[in-house]
């Protein structure tokens, strides 16, 4: 998975320093990334130094920040999913973890209470209201992507309705926690909206930081009894229950959803266990 960047370190400890030649630097545009031509990123030394550097985390020895990347000759603008299929992996998950909190910084420039300026809070990653000390932290969205078996020993495999973004690949039952409700509580709601399937025998598979949707994803398994399907056309186009060895459209490794399909197709995991 994207995240899982072994042996490097990722360090997201609020201990930030001073900026250094080698020093990793990111510009954004909206869903952009600004990048050097030749589709690599720029280092501090590169860059003009009478811009804000802001940093962000550390991988290992390597700082990474956020500036303004002047869109000249010398860059290039790449829509932020390319950092899904970016080698070397650790790279492309730094692209997208500073992308979170870029549109962090930018959507709360002023307070959500008073409407003054934001500021850096200096303690820890936060930005404080210096006028009536509103202090907001970067959003986490709780999600669970869900694995549905029936008796069968079939998995189902959906595809997202048109108006839910870009993704056209094969995917699972998916969605976010309402206020108040349990992730196991939010497998149930999901999974009987969008399919009118209800799910038993929950066990709990994964976890994964997903920066694309500004996410933190709970993969569980589950089984039904009653495999009939009532789809709901809104939120998916199609649901169909898929043997281990059918084909597939998996988009690459960086995903929870594409690894727990193929868990599922290596034998891995099966109806009641």
């Amino acid at each position: 998975m994207i995240h899982e960047i072994a042996p490097h370190s990722f360090r997201n400890e609020w201990k930030p320093r001073r900026p250094v030649s080698d020093d990793v630097v990111f510009g954004y545009d909206g869903r952009n990334v600004i990048l050097k031509s030749d589709q690599t990123f720029f280092h501090y030394g590169e860059l003009d130094h009478r811009h804000e550097f802001i940093y962000l985390f550390s991988i290992d020895e390597t700082a990474f920040y956020l500036t303004e990347i002047p869109q000249t000759n010398k860059a290039i603008s790449l829509n932020i999913n390319f950092a899904r299929y970016y080698e070397p992996r650790m790279l492309g998950f730094a692209c997208v973890t500073g992308w979170h909190l870029y549109r962090w910084q930018k959507r709360n420039r002023f307070c959500g209470s008073c409407g003054a300026h934001m500021i850096p809070d200096g303690k820890e990653r936060a930005l404080r209201c210096p006028e009536c000390g509103n202090i907001v932290y970067p959003r986490i969205n709780p999600a669970v992507i869900v694995g549905i078996l029936n008796k069968n020993d079939e998995l189902l495999i959906t595809q997202y309705a048109i108006s839910h973004g870009e993704y056209r690949h094969d995917a699972l039952v998916a969605g976010y926690c309402e206020i108040g409700e349990s992730v196991e509580d939010c497998v149930r709601r999901e999974v009987m909206e969008e399919t009118g399937l209800a799910v038993t025998n929950l066990r709990y598979f994964n976890s994964q930081p997903w920066s694309f949707s500004e996410s933190i994803l709970f993969g569980f398994f589950c089984d039904v009894e009653d495999d009939s399907i009532s789809l709901d056309r809104q939120e998916l186009k199609s649901a169909v229950w898929k043997k281990p060895d059918d084909d597939y459209d998996l988009p690459g490794e960086a995903s929870l959803t594409a690894n727990m399909i193929r868990y599922f197709r290596d034998g891995k995991v099966h109806y009641g266990l």
